[in-house]
């Protein structure tokens, strides 16, 4: 269930207390969505819902370790910190990932912005990091901001 209306999008704080609502009338298992971004507040949406687990969007771009993070919580581990590199590392993944070679250059930058306007935040949150890629239009000035920071 996702805990906001159509009219808020993702603009609203999400109504977990109407997940719970539902966790508590439906016969069936409820799982959880919305602004799941970290593996402690994955564990305190799954407290307050009574959810039977969670489904995650944006987060898991912003963080693909997300998943791995929350088990390790969920186990009593010390919770992966990606470094830098990491971070690099997945963003030249992705940029694979998402970006074919008959696209034109500029096109798969600008692709690679939208996904950067979720990693953006974590990698430097005073929005310096943002301000930068947002303006550059070739893959060697993509990464280039991207290896600076």
């Amino acid at each position: 269930m996702h805990g906001r209306t159509v009219q808020e999008m993702y603009r609203s704080e999400v109504h977990y207390d109407l997940i719970a609502r539902a966790v508590a009338e439906l016969p069936y298992p409820v799982l959880a969505n919305g602004n799941v971004y970290s593996a402690e507040n994955a564990h305190e949406i799954l407290r307050l819902t009574g959810a039977k687990g969670l489904m995650i969007g944006r987060g898991a771009i912003r963080n693909p370790w997300l998943f791995h993070q929350i088990r390790q919580q969920q186990r009593g581990e010390t919770i992966f910190t990606p470094t830098g590199q990491d971070v690099l590392a997945y963003v030249l993944a992705l940029y694979e990932a998402v970006c074919s070679p008959d696209v034109r250059e500029i096109a798969q930058v600008q692709k690679m912005k939208k996904y950067m306007n979720y990693l953006g935040v974590g990698v430097e949150p005073g929005g310096h990091f943002l301000h930068q890629i947002r303006r550059v239009t070739t893959k060697a000035d993509f990464f280039r901001v991207c290896e600076a920071f």
